[in-house]
């Protein structure tokens, strides 16, 4: 349960204080106001790290016991992001926020023990400390700077290092290394929390503080978890975990030397501008980017028992065919689309009839989630074992909240705090189903049901015609996620059978939003269900106590 809750209080936390970051940050002159280099054409808030931070740390600090390696990485944290937080403010000189990382490093290696003791190659020699420490402050040095500098269009830091998380975290329950999975899965709900208010077109900007929060964050555990003394997996493995920023940024200072200029010196040769320079949108240079991260990340994970030699081969086949593509795209004139020019429509788009037939698409996949995530509600808690106190204490918080807010937000839209109630309500219920109950007869049943609600959430996302519902690089993200967690190795033979617990929450997290999308004024309805749901998962708990 600590796994789940690390996850959605990270992100709850982090959705709770976004809004009023937002609305503060003009005062607090936290503010990101385009130039020539920015892809953004109006002034927008850039505080969103801080935010993140604080819904990262927080279930870290109260659920992981004190040791030194976790204290070393909150107090790391904490100086990485009032330095990132003051440059947001300030713009200050990169030498300071070299000072600021090299602080917050020291912290983590001298203090927390996070040291490289091997590479690739030469797994059998420990490397001296007078080795040791100076190459893990280079490395750590380097992802922070990378993630930091890859931070260039709407939602690609974030989408990126989620991926580098989730494969982390997969790896640290392969290998029994719980600490570390509980703080990726914090890092990765806040993450989620802000991609929110991030995806394009973005309200808000994780800035510098959430940059190399993220960077330094994914280099620290990365470490932790390739060097500790009993693990199998190749110290290659964060290579492939962080391959794309790493090849981002060793290429942008490559070139920047070649011409003459500091490796510092900002410009628009960053893997993502080339995207944009080939005609690609700022939608599909962030999906395409998402993609090749995917790969890469899918790769360490089946080959992380394998020799280092196809790892490394692996990680520089991929990184010499990213750089020859865009050698090939440079000498061939080649472009996705020439300069303002769009896909044209497709026939059916054509079609005289098509925008009623989309309407009521859209209908039918509304009707087809309003109607039946109600009764998998109400069946899953109905037919389920008897409720721990955990979770029923949880329950009865959650509806404690839901009824404080209800006169406040009587007929509204939910807010954000109401729908990570929601969203939190439907773990529970996933919880339920798969910890405990006679479901195997219902297994087929509930399979081809969420199935049916998947195929429904699809046409809802391709034929709403509701301004807020629309398909992002996040969903695609998300539903990346939703499928390739069941599929991890190692993680079959879980006794709660982690991954479809994972994939069936994903899903009702995406009915939830169909929903709500569509409810119009009638707010209460979805209120009432998840009222109904937290009594009847309370009055179980009581019942069996």
């Amino acid at each position: 349960m600590i796994y789940f809750a690390s996850f959605l209080s990270a992100m709850f936390v982090t959705m709770a204080l976004i809004p009023p970051l937002m609305r503060s940050a003009e005062w607090l002159q936290f503010v990101d106001v385009p130039d020539e280099r920015k892809v953004h054409t109006r002034p927008i808030p850039r505080i969103g790290g801080l935010a993140m931070a604080v819904g990262a740390v927080l279930p870290v600090a109260l659920w992981l016991a004190a040791s030194r390696a976790v204290s070393a990485y909150l107090w790391g944290t904490a100086i990485i992001l009032a330095f990132g937080v003051w440059d947001d403010r300030k713009n200050l000189d990169y030498r300071v926020k070299f000072l600021g990382q090299l602080i917050a490093i020291l912290i983590v290696v001298v203090h927390g023990g996070v040291a490289i003791h091997s590479v690739p190659f030469m797994e059998s020699s420990r490397l001296p400390a007078y080795v040791s420490i100076p190459l893990t402050v280079f490395a750590l040095l380097g992802i922070t700077n990378a993630i930091n500098l890859a931070d260039g269009l709407d939602g690609l830091a974030g989408g990126t290092t989620l991926l580098s998380l989730m494969a982390v975290a997969a790896l640290a329950y392969i290998v029994d290394a719980y600490a570390l999975m509980v703080v990726a899965l914090a890092v990765m709900g806040s993450i989620l929390g802000f991609l929110r208010f991030n995806t394009y077109p973005a309200r808000i900007f994780m800035g510098d503080g959430g940059s190399q929060f993220l960077g330094f964050s994914t280099g620290v555990l990365a470490i932790l978890l390739t060097q500790r003394p009993d693990t199998p997996l190749s110290p290659a493995i964060p290579a492939m975990l962080l391959g794309l920023p790493i090849l981002d940024t060793l290429m942008v200072m490559v070139l920047r030397i070649c011409d003459g200029k500091s490796p510092f010196s900002p410009d628009k040769r960053h893997i993502h501008h080339q995207l944009l320079a080939l005609g690609f949108d700022h939608y599909e240079a962030v999906f395409l980017i998402y993609v090749a991260q995917a790969l890469l990340v899918v790769a360490a994970l089946f080959l992380r028992d394998d020799p280092d030699s196809l790892i490394v081969g692996t990680y520089v086949g991929f990184c010499a065919g990213v750089l020859l593509f865009f050698q090939w795209a440079a000498s061939a004139r080649w472009r996705a689309r020439p300069p303002g020019g769009r896909p044209p429509a497709s026939f059916l788009a054509r079609n005289g009839r098509w925008p009623g037939q989309r309407r009521r698409l859209a209908n039918y996949a509304f009707f087809f989630a309003a109607f039946t995530i109600p009764g998998y509600f109400l069946l899953a808690v109905a037919q389920a074992a008897p409720v721990s106190a955990g979770m029923g204490g949880l329950a009865a918080a959650l509806g404690a909240v839901s009824l404080f807010l209800y006169p406040r937000q009587r007929r509204q839209p939910f807010g954000a705090i109401e729908r990570a109630v929601l969203y939190v309500t439907c773990v529970l219920v996933v919880h339920l189903r798969q910890t405990g109950g006679d479901f195997a007869h219902m297994a087929l049943y509930e399979n081809i049901y969420m199935a049916m609600l998947a195929a429904a959430i699809m046409v809802g996302f391709r034929f709403s015609s509701e301004g807020r519902f629309q398909v992002t690089p996040l969903d695609f993200l998300v539903i990346f996620l939703a499928l390739a967690v069941p599929n991890l190795p190692a993680l079959h033979g879980s006794r709660i059978h982690l991954g479809a617990a994972v994939a069936k929450a994903i899903v009702l997290f995406y009915g939830v939003e169909l929903v709500l999308n569509h409810l119009w004024r009638r707010w209460d309805c979805l209120r009432l269900v998840s009222y109904v749901t937290l009594l009847a998962v309370v009055a179980r708990w009581v019942l069996s106590s």
